[in-house]
């Protein structure tokens, strides 16, 4: 079991740290349509997202993986949608992204149906930031007193460098 000032030290650098990436690389995928930098934004959001969607979604994890359920007792799992069609085993996400799987190519582990449908995972970026934006706001209203001001900070930290990132590349910041 974790002390009190682990979890704190855990939101005020990691939380933080994960909501950021994931911000900064939707925003510069948004920005950057054409050129190669697309692609790092989009795979430093896929990486920062799915260690979020686990950090809020996943039960039975390894001692030292932090969880959600370990900051706010009440904690239950909310829906999403983005996270089951694209995150959880099986779905595109995994097999495009996160493991090499023999037809990666293929249509069904690409990342959807055709080669660029608007529900292909590829266009998924800005829904996955927003997504864990209402999950991190969600889990910040349950979240025990304690924790509650550095989980707060962390998400709110992590939009400003969002928009830093959107005003660097002279955007509406997406998010």
């Amino acid at each position: 079991m974790t002390t009190a000032d682990e979890r704190r030290e855990f939101l005020d650098k990691d939380f933080y740290d994960a909501l950021r990436w994931a911000f900064v690389g939707a925003v510069t995928w948004a920005a950057t349509e054409g050129r190669p930098e697309r692609v790092l934004g989009m795979y430093t959001n896929f990486v920062q997202i799915r260690a979020l969607y686990e950090f809020f979604h996943t039960k039975g994890s390894k001692p030292d993986d932090a969880r959600a359920i370990e900051f706010a007792p009440s904690w239950t799992e909310p829906a999403s949608p983005l996270y089951l069609k694209y995150m959880q085993n099986e779905t595109p996400a995994n097999k495009r992204v996160f493991h090499l799987v023999y037809g990666r190519s293929a249509a069904a582990n690409a990342g959807g149906p055709g080669d660029d449908g608007p529900d292909h995972l590829k266009n998924q970026v800005i829904e996955f930031a927003k997504d864990l934006r209402r999950l991190a706001e969600a889990f910040i209203k349950c979240v025990d007193p304690q924790f509650r001001d550095i989980a707060r900070a962390a998400l709110d930290k992590a939009l400003i460098e969002a928009k830093k990132t959107a005003d660097c590349y002279g955007i509406a910041n997406p998010l």
